[in-house]
Formats: structure tokens, sequence, C-alpha cells
């Protein structure tokens, strides 16, 4: 473990004003993307639609890195492999390597992340190809009995085990104990299961002797369950998910990045910059905070791309103004991007 690049490397992740594009969404998933918006799915659409976004002019000053998934992380588009054009643009290229969620047997509603199999090999060819950093998504559901410790044990030890072996092959790991959106819960039980749910899931990290100055966390919001029938009160999910961390979170971890979770781009950006103002609010933080957005910032970018996949101008446009306001975001600055009433302009049609 070279502990000197892991923090180098944390570093620049964690670069003020900079964040993640998360483009690590499996085939099988992009698929329904794809056939929601009227375009097939194939490794020819599929890489032409991330070279569209990777080679959009002037992201780096808004991207530190991307997560890609493994089919994208060994594609070529026409400036060559997408991982080296990115590296050359100063964007650092990360993989997922997690294989996807199954049912956790006993526990039904819960689910366990694999692809802990055969993992250290595969951590050995991502590093030799230059994969600076990977991520590790585990999904812990809030209803009727859950979640239960057992389901929160067995995914922090997934985690923990997955950190140990990238430290080991120089690779930071990000670690995504995602508590899902879906559901009726209340903000202040969700805040209640990321505190529990943090506590664990460093217990363990520290168990297995993981460098958490070399670690990121991956974090959802403290929000209200989208079919709770509750509006979202950036002001309220702000002050929940930052006591979170100051009670929750070691303050030596190397930083924490954000996952929209499926609220809307307007509501991602809002809650981020709101974040962000109740943490500077509160005094120093030990830890930077920025975005790690998937859906946020490409939801309207795949719909414009649908409509006319030969007007690339257009499609870019909407996706550097995408970064644009998650940019403003991270550093506490939305307002100016404001139209009236927390409206922004991050939408297709509005451009």
């Amino acid at each position: 473990m070279d502990i000197t690049l892991l923090e180098e490397t944390v570093k620049k992740m964690m670069a003020p004003g900079k964040g993640l594009l998360a483009a690590d969404t499996s085939i099988a998933s992009t698929k329904k993307r794809f056939d929601a918006v009227g375009v097939e799915s194939t490794p020819q659409t599929r890489g032409e639609y991330r070279g569209l976004l990777f080679s959009t002019p002037g992201i780096e000053q808004f991207l530190s890195g991307v997560i890609l998934f493994e089919e994208t992380f060994w594609q070529t588009g026409k400036d060559g492999l997408f991982r080296e054009y990115l590296k050359n643009k100063g964007i650092l290229p990360g993989i997922k390597v997690d294989k996807g969620l199954v049912d956790l047997p006993g526990f039904p509603g819960e689910k366990v992340t694999q692809g802990l199999d055969g993992l250290p090999e595969q951590l050995e060819t991502f590093a030799a190809a230059g994969a600076r950093f990977a991520k590790w998504r585990a999904v812990i559901a809030i209803g009727d009995g859950i979640p239960t410790d057992q389901c929160i044990v067995a995914n922090s030890l997934s985690l923990a085990r997955y950190a140990r072996l990238c430290q080991d092959h120089d690779i930071v790991p990000i670690v995504e104990p995602e508590v899902l959106f879906d559901g009726k819960h209340t903000a202040e039980q969700c805040e209640q299961v990321m505190a529990h749910t943090l506590d664990v899931l460093f217990q363990t990290l520290k168990a297995y002797r993981v460098h958490l100055p070399g670690t990121i966390l991956k974090s959802s919001m403290a929000l209200p369950g989208k079919d709770s029938g509750m509006p979202i009160d950036h002001k309220d999910v702000a002050e929940r998910t930052v006591r979170v961390f100051r009670g929750h979170v070691p303050k030596e971890l190397g930083g924490i990045v954000f996952l929209s979770g499926g609220q809307t781009s307007d509501d991602a950006f809002l809650d981020l910059d709101s974040i962000v103002d109740q943490a500077v609010k509160g005094g120093p933080h030990p830890w930077g905070l920025t975005f790690s957005y998937d859906r946020a910032l490409q939801d309207p970018v795949l719909k414009a791309w649908a409509k006319d996949q030969n007007n690339n101008q257009a499609v870019q446009k909407i996706f550097y103004h995408q970064l644009e306001l998650a940019s403003a975001a991270a550093r506490g600055e939305i307002e100016k991007f404001k139209l009236g009433s927390d409206k922004f302009v991050s939408n297709a049609q509005d451009l």
C-alpha cells in the first residue's frame, strides 16, 4: 500500500469546485434508460453516447474523475481509449468493480452486493491499465422492520474487504452505502439509518485496517422517502445530513461525495448547495464535500441526444451546463443560476 499515492489521488479527486461523473451504469441498466428514450442499446450506441460526454470541451474544469463501467473502461472512441483520453484531459479514470445486488437470504426486502470473488486479480489488471480509484455500491432500504443489523453488517463487511483490497493495489476505494430514496420513510428515519449505517461501516473499515485518509465515502442525503408525500426541504436535508457527518464520520476520512439517488436534477443541486452552505456555517469541517452524480447530470443530456443524435454541439452544451450547476452547488454558489422559485435551467427543453 502506497499511502502517499492514495492520499495524493484523494486530494486530486476532492479538488475544490470539481466532482465525479458516475458513468458506470451497467449494460442492463443502460438498456432500460435507452429503451425509455427510444434508442437501441448496443456497444456502438453506448460508446457513442459516452464518447459524446467525455469529449465535451471544458469538462475538466468541473470533473476530477469519471467512474467507468468495465465495458467503457476498455472501450475506444474516435479520440482513442476513453480512459486514456480522460487522463490526458487531467480527469482521473475510475472503475466500478462490484457485480450488482442479490437478495440477502432470510431477509426479505434486503440486498447484499456481490463481486469479491476474483477481485484481487481484477484490481491488479485495472491498476496496471491506469485506474486510480474504484467504487463499490451497497444498498440499505428503509421499510417495515428494515434495515436489519444483519444487512448493515453484511454490506459493511463487503465494503471493508473491497476497500482494503483496493488499497493493497494503490487504488482509492469509494465506499457507497446508499440509503435508498425509495419508500415512505421520514427524513428523521433516514437520518437515523444513515447514522447507524455509518457507525457500523467505519467500525468495520477500521477493523480491516483500511487507511481512511486514502478512502472516499459516497453518501446519500437525509431525505424523506419519495413515496412519503413529504416535499424535500433543502434546509432540513442539509441540517440533518451535516449532523450525521459531524457525529458519525471520522475526521481523518479523505472526502465525501454525494449520489443523487433518483432526485430531480434541481433537487440534487439545491440539496448539495445547502449541505455545503450548512457545513460552512457550522465551522470548518475536516473533509471536502462534492458531487458524484449520474442521473442528475445525464438525464436531460440523454433525452436531448435521443431526440437528435447528430446535433452533438447542442447536446454537449446541455452537459456542460449541468456540470456548471453541479460545480456551483459544490462551492455553495448555486444562487447565480436561479431563475426564480428554486428553478434552474437544467432541462434539455429549456436550452
